[in-house]
């Protein structure tokens, strides 16, 4: 009795197990329409405000970190200068996305002056300091002869009244552990340590900016 029952009811379950499946599969439709939906929105911005940015308006920004770099090195700031080191070397791996034959170029031939520079930062050498910064120098006037901007030439010798958008207060101190800007930040991160901070958008920012 209880058997026939029960083999009654087993069309009336299966019906209600196809709806479930139906409508379950139905909702996951709308949301995979509805992602795929904002990330061809979210990839037609991106492209435009790539589009808006040339490699020249785009090396100001690095030119500005190096000053800042260099001052901070100067007066014992390692903190400050293994922020901006930070930024330039993210601000190197997106260079490829505004021209990627100009930004592969200036990855190789700055990529050995960041090691340099990153070294000295890290353990605070002055010396070695002095000598990473003509060599990124030097590197950056030879990138610039190859791109046919020759007139362009970096110095050392810029104006403490330099313009910066962000000015500092500089001071001794060493420089921080972990800290990194965006995804593959150089070789202070260390495996398995959380950052101090970090700085992964586009534009940079940060508590060390002002």
């Amino acid at each position: 009795m209880h058997l026939n029952k029960s083999i009654s009811a087993l069309p009336a379950i299966f019906l209600a197990l196809v709806f479930l499946t139906s409508s379950a599969f139905a909702h996951q439709d709308a949301v995979s329409s509805e992602v795929l939906k904002r990330l061809d929105a979210l990839e037609q911005r991106l492209s435009a405000l790539e589009a808006a940015r040339s490699f020249a308006g785009f090396m100001p920004d690095l030119a500005e970190r190096f000053h800042v770099m260099h001052r901070a090195g100067e007066a014992g700031d390692w903190a400050v200068a293994a922020h901006e080191l930070a930024e330039m070397q993210r601000l190197s791996r997106l260079s490829v996305s505004i021209d990627a034959q100009q930004g592969t170029l200036m990855q190789s031939m700055l990529g050995p002056s960041f090691e340099n520079l990153e070294s000295a930062i890290e353990h605070g050498n002055l010396k070695k300091f002095s000598k990473a910064l003509e060599s990124t120098i030097s590197a950056c006037n030879s990138c610039h002869v190859a791109t046919g901007a020759k007139f362009v030439q970096v110095t050392l010798d810029a104006p403490d009244g330099l313009s910066m958008r962000h000015p500092h207060r500089l001071m001794t101190r060493d420089a921080p552990e972990g800290h990194h800007h965006g995804p593959q930040g150089g070789h202070m991160i260390q495996p398995g340590v959380e950052p101090a901070h970090g700085h992964g958008s586009a534009t940079g920012g940060g508590t060390n900016q002002q």
